[in-house]
């Protein structure tokens, strides 16, 4: 049976911090509170019976709120941060459910919970919060949850009494909470080892192979750094800038792809920019090989085929006169290696 713990169990909190300014998506984690022991105490002197609902568990003084939602900056944990499950209080026949917390850092740090159908702002988290991060997790503690004006005075008409005080500390809390995607720094690089193959064609065709700075060249490997972007941390669905370029040039004829965009969605997307004109189109197919491997916080997914797609293969054909140039042409196999803020 769940055990007893206060309203403020809630105290699922977040920092002071400045208002978000590169939110992630938040996917679980959890809010732990720690009763105060005088809170427990006064709740049973008062004939209230506290207990979890929903996902939410208890342990002695201990009550953890699952995370389901929201978004966060991870470096300062300023945003909105979701839960489910709540906790029951109960005396006599009068009984009262506060669920699915929502906590919001901006200037302040408020908790709210739906009560019935309406939302409540239960609680105001104060003190000196301390953000960590653990890989793309953002941990947060210090902070000690009170119970609001309004949380007191309706506290007070259910129950019948005038026991509940605005300011009434309920206990500390502890924030951990795990984002599903992550913004990327300007740091790493996409390697594209170039298929032997495709090279001897180029060649056999008079297409000499280049690339465009800060992109360098390994042998045949190509490395474009990575600028920034944006993506789920299982690759799913994002995207991944970088500067630099490949040129292609045969005679007079000089094809130049910069700013390489990958681009994940219903497929997986190659974009660039061609000889400097406005827009990005579609250059290469990618198939991703193996799944994300993350270290810290950074991301590596290896074995990424990337093949030349169908509107690369017409305008190359074009600008360089010839046919021979065949969309899913294999144009070799990268390695991503992100950091994500």
């Amino acid at each position: 049976m769940k055990r007893l713990i206060p309203l403020v169990a809630l105290g699922l909190l977040l920092i002071v911090a400045p208002a978000a300014n590169a939110a992630v998506d938040l996917s679980g984690g959890q809010t732990r509170l720690t009763l105060a022991k005088g809170t427990a105490k006064a709740l049973t002197s008062l004939g209230v019976k506290v207990s979890t609902t929903g996902p939410a568990t208890a342990q002695g003084r201990h009550v953890k709120f699952p995370i389901t939602g929201g978004a966060i900056d991870p470096a300062t944990a300023a945003g909105t941060i979701r839960h489910k499950g709540g906790i029951r209080l109960a005396a006599g026949g009068t009984r009262v459910v506060l669920k699915n917390f929502d906590v919001k850092v901006g200037g302040r740090i408020t908790l709210s919970a739906k009560v019935g159908k309406g939302r409540v702002k239960i609680l105001n988290l104060v003190g000196r919060p301390k953000v960590s991060r653990s890989g793309f997790g953002t941990n947060m503690r210090g902070l000690t949850a009170e119970l609001s004006r309004t949380a007191a005075r309706t506290l007070n008409t259910v129950f019948g009494v005038k026991a509940f005080q605005a300011g009434l500390p309920l206990g500390k809390v502890v924030v951990k909470a795990t984002p599903s995607q992550t913004e990327l720094a300007a740091q790493g690089q996409t390697a594209l080892a170039l298929d032997a193959g495709t090279l001897g064609a180029l060649a056999s065709l008079g297409v000499t192979p280049g690339v465009i700075g800060p992109a360098t060249l390994s042998g045949t490997t190509a490395n474009f750094p990575i600028t920034g972007g944006k993506t789920e941390l299982d690759f799913s669905a994002g995207s991944i800038t970088h500067s630099g370029g490949i040129s292609l040039t045969a005679g007079a004829t000089v094809v130049n792809l910069t700013d390489f965009d990958i681009v994940v969605g219903t497929g997986v997307r190659l974009l660039a920019t061609v000889n400097g004109a406005p827009g990005k189109v579609p250059i290469a197919d990618l198939s991703l090989g193996n799944p994300p491997q993350v270290a810290g916080r950074t991301i590596t997914v290896s074995g990424v085929t990337v093949k030349l797609s169908a509107e690369a293969t017409g305008a190359l054909n074009a600008a360089f006169k010839t046919t021979a140039l065949a969309a899913g042409l294999p144009l070799g196999t990268a390695t991503v290696t992100a950091t994500g803020k």
